[in-house]
């Protein structure tokens, strides 16, 4: 684990010191990679809901049916986390004007001049 740490941290060593990122291109970085993770969660989400209703529908005891009941509960748990996490990105992405196509520039941002 410190070794991945260490390469992370190594890895974006150069954008910090040739101060390249900014908040915008991190989130937009931010945004793709949910944007293609979150569907696959949601997808292994719903294949472990399913899983779980078919272990209790198959189940003949009720240690059987026990065991069938959490992972129904731990998958409606994870579809839950999965989709509020999804519509906080969407709610971020909207307001503050990009994602599918949109540029987020410093005008987009909410701020307050004190003139």
């Amino acid at each position: 684990m410190k070794k991945v740490i260490t390469g992370v941290m190594l890895a974006g060593l150069p954008a910090i010191a040739l101060a390249q990122a900014n908040a915008f291109s991190v989130l937009g970085v931010i945004g793709n990679i949910m944007r293609i993770l979150l569907p696959l969660l949601v997808t292994a989400a719903l294949l472990y809901f399913i899983w779980g209703v078919v272990r209790y529908v198959i189940a003949k005891d009720g240690d059987g049916m026990k065991e069938a009941k959490e992972v129904i509960i731990k998958g409606v748990i994870g579809l839950v986390a999965i989709t509020t996490i999804w519509g906080l990105v969407g709610f971020v992405q909207s307001t503050f004007g990009f994602g599918s196509g949109g540029e987020l520039n410093s005008e987009n941002i909410p701020s307050v001049s004190f003139n």
